[in-house]
């Protein structure tokens, strides 16, 4: 099963491809790990971009499931409008595209690392990434949220 996992942030969106089984995960090689979201262009057309872009590559892809870094409180009260609108995105594709799109809160990101690497057998890192870091760091937070999507 190929799971599409997705951080948003209020500038842009890490995403990772993976498939197989939480056992046997596998991280598949994307062109692009992560996508801009326009800051000076007109909000709307922004979003329509967005929209188009994540219709064109799920497809291509042949994604069959999608799994997003929920929206959750920041030190500024709560997260940014952006990224709740490209949120809504997302699920608004997935639901045109017929794809299952969960949600995943983020206090629950340590609680899937640890069931890594019960399951795995190790770290994210050691399975998907040759023992190297992920950087930037919430392309590791996309890993592990697209790894709670697989089938166990």
């Amino acid at each position: 099963m190929k799971v599409l996992g997705i951080a948003p942030s209020s500038t842009d969106l890490k995403w990772a491809l993976l498939d197989d089984t939480q056992a046997l995960p596998r991280i598949l090689p994307l062109p692009s790990t992560s996508q801009k979201l326009p800051a000076d262009a007109c909000e709307g057309h922004a979003l329509l971009s967005l929209r188009r872009l994540l219709s064109t590559f799920l497809a291509e892809q042949g994604v069959e499931r999608i799994c997003v870094l929920q929206a959750g409180s920041s030190q500024f009260r709560g997260p940014s409008a952006s990224r709740v609108k490209a949120e809504g995105i997302v699920q608004l594709v997935g639901a045109e595209l017929e794809l299952a799109v969960d949600l995943v809160a983020p206090q629950s990101l340590r609680v899937q690392e640890k069931r890594f690497a019960s399951i795995a057998s190790a770290s994210p890192e050691d399975v998907l990434n040759g023992g190297a870091d992920f950087k930037p760091k919430t392309w590791r937070d996309a890993v592990l949220v697209a790894w709670w999507g697989l089938d166990e």
